[in-house]
């Protein structure tokens, strides 16, 4: 059936009002984020304090931190903060905003922000000693030698066959032998061993298999049969087996600053795996969860865990189980972040956090008039 002119010209305005109220509403619920009322109006940064610590002073909210910061249009890296900057809360065109406090107050951080700026007046400051965004010895051993790779791949590269003394190798010096595709004479190889092999919950598909380095090697020689000589040159805390795997260095590199953002990952997900327990995680555990970069996952990324509801029974319904609304437990930020698989920081907990809890973005709940 045919629209008239005028119907498809009312009908317009009508989801153009509808559309102007949509976004209206949507503004007047997604205020800006609400300062504790016990926040400092000033605040020395310590050394050991973390930017989410920070955050968490001032806001109840930290996620959204960055909407109250005063950016300092000077400064290359704005968003920095260092041990004895001092922190002020101030008031600015009607916007409560936290700066760095650089001697003249409120005013100081008000010319930062407003004034122009050419590209010569930037200033490139530097990353050393400034505040992480969490405690980098918590994470330190998930960032330098332990990666997740393919288990497909991993299987067709060169193994570990003996070493020339026939036993464990221990340090560097050493020399080892690997079979398979030959290497190239003069390079450096990585020296990897075989560790947790990570299941999508669903499908029960290897997604992932992690591997921890545990050498380096220089090749020195090559044989017809296939079996190459490597001298160790670094060792990192383990022993050199046969069986571990022989392949080129990977730079698993996170970025040299990162900022707890809300997540845009295109799905939700879960708790795969407490890292160094058996049991549950906490504030200050590492987790990997299901969510890798093919989803959107990227270090900073800011998730709320969500326990699932118990089973109750209805006793008005002849005792029928009823699963009650999952509730949220914690919050955790991805720190380092592979194809299927990223490990992750527990900012908060609540409760226990579990391996199959459930993964959300952080949402704005948007109210729509009728």
């Amino acid at each position: 059936m045919k629209m008239s002119l005028k119907k498809i010209a009312k009908a317009l305005l009508i989801t153009t009002f509808s559309s102007a109220m949509l976004m209206s509403t949507a503004h007047a619920n997604n205020p800006p984020p609400t300062i504790k009322a016990d926040a400092p109006n000033r605040y020395i940064v310590k050394k050991g304090d973390t930017l989410w610590d920070i955050s968490g002073r001032y806001l109840d909210s930290p996620w959204r931190w960055k909407e109250i910061w005063a950016t300092n249009k000077q400064i290359k890296n704005p968003h920095l903060i260092y041990p004895n900057d001092i922190l002020i809360l101030c008031v600015i065109q009607g916007k409560t905003l936290i700066g760095v406090d650089t001697g003249e107050g409120c005013a100081g951080i008000e010319k930062q922000l407003m004034g122009d700026v050419t590209a010569s007046a930037v200033t490139v400051t530097s990353t050393a000693n400034s505040i992480p965004p969490i405690p980098w010895s918590a994470i330190q051993h998930w960032l330098d030698k332990t990666i997740i790779v393919d288990p497909q791949d991993f299987n067709t590269t060169p193994y570990i066959l003996a070493s020339k003394n026939r036993n464990l190798i221990t340090a560097s010096g050493d020399k080892v032998y690997a079979k398979g595709v030959p290497l190239i004479v003069g390079q450096r190889y990585g020296i990897y061993r075989e560790g947790e092999r990570y299941v999508e919950p669903k499908t029960q598909k290897v997604i992932g298999l992690e591997v921890t380095q545990v050498a380096t090697g220089l090749v020195t020689s090559t044989e017809s049969n296939g079996v190459t000589s490597l001298q160790l040159t670094d060792s990192y805390g383990k022993e050199v087996r046969e069986g571990d795997r022989v392949f080129v260095e990977l730079d698993n590199a996170i970025p040299p600053v990162f900022y707890p953002t809300p997540a845009s990952v295109s799905r939700g997900g879960m708790i795969v795996r407490v890292m160094d327990s058996i049991s549950s995680a906490a504030k200050g555990s590492v987790v990997a969860i299901n969510l890798g970069s093919t989803h959107g996952a990227k270090p900073g990324d800011v998730l709320t865990v969500y326990q699932k509801g118990p089973l109750v029974r209805d006793i008005r319904d002849n005792d029928t189980p009823v699963r009650l609304p999952n509730e949220p437990s914690g919050m955790l930020m991805v720190f380092n972040t592979f194809e299927h698989i990223s490990y992750a920081y527990v900012l908060d907990s609540e409760l226990p956090l579990n391996v199959g809890d459930r993964l959300l973005k952080r949402q704005i709940q948007y109210k729509v008039l009728r």
